[in-house]
């Protein structure tokens, strides 16, 4: 008799742990930390900081031709053109927002040419700067540059402060073949401005000693026929930039052929 209220004593129990478990609500998983979105890739960060609409054109092409020269501004409103002071051995021109003054390498010095008549002012010197790049659209103190890699690898990119001379390295992944095609591309001379594109075409001619061939700076607004606006007529021209306005157009005039 009392094995068989044990054995009732059991069968109660258990039923009533099953009961006690269909009753109770499953428990959540454990929170788990959101899952944060990409950070943006790096050529997206640059056309940010540009304020362009596009990737830069090819590594390699017309206007590689140009080393150095003179600077030329170009009103795209009146056609007309003007040589800024300073004579030779300048390149990778880029405005200034907000002033349309024009910063240059000279070697490795950092040049600011200003819009009214003047001779240049020297910065300072960057060891190992290639190209300056473009002006930041929202931060025009600081200008995006490329220089030298010790390794002979892709170059470094970096902004540099206009106002102290200070870089600050924007890294890239090495690993990242998109990243690297970026960083080539950086290196070419066309650039698309919302509806306007600068880029640099071979051009040549017949002349009494044979055919004469050289490179000029050409505009294409949207819808429009692609126009010369450097009409360089047998020098080498090339390495264009756009003013903030999109009204002028600076570029660097090789020696004459």
């Amino acid at each position: 008799m009392k094995m068989r209220r044990n054995v009732v004593f059991s069968l109660l129990l258990l039923l009533a742990m099953d009961v006690a478990g269909q009753n109770q609500k499953p428990q959540p998983p454990p929170p788990q930390n959101a899952k944060q979105k990409p950070s943006p890739g790096f050529m997206d960060r640059v056309l940010s900081f540009l304020g362009i609409s596009d990737s830069p054109g090819t590594l390699k092409g017309p206007g590689d031709e140009v080393v150095n020269g003179s600077l030329v501004v170009v009103d795209l409103g009146s056609r007309s053109s003007v040589p800024l002071a300073g004579g030779d051995g300048f390149r990778s021109p880029v405005f200034l927002p907000g002033s349309n003054d024009v910063l240059a390498l000279k070697g490795t010095d950092v040049v600011r040419f200003a819009t009214h008549p003047g001779e240049p002012k020297t910065l300072f010197t960057v060891p190992g700067i290639l190209k300056l790049v473009g002006a930041g659209k929202n931060d025009p103190n600081s200008v995006l540059i490329l220089q030298s890699n010790e390794s002979g690898a892709h170059p470094h990119v970096a902004l540099l402060s206009v106002s102290t001379g200070k870089i600050a390295p924007l890294t890239y992944d090495s690993a990242s073949d998109a990243d690297l095609q970026a960083v080539e591309d950086l290196q070419g001379w066309t650039r698309t401005y919302g509806d306007k594109q600068l880029e640099v075409r071979s051009q040549k001619k017949q002349a009494l000693s044979g055919v004469v061939e050289w490179s000029d700076v050409f505009l294409k607004v949207d819808g429009q026929q692609s126009v010369n606006v450097s009409r360089c007529n047998g020098t080498n021209c090339g390495q264009p930039s756009l003013s903030g306005d999109g009204k002028l157009v600076v570029f660097v005039k090789g020696t004459a052929q």
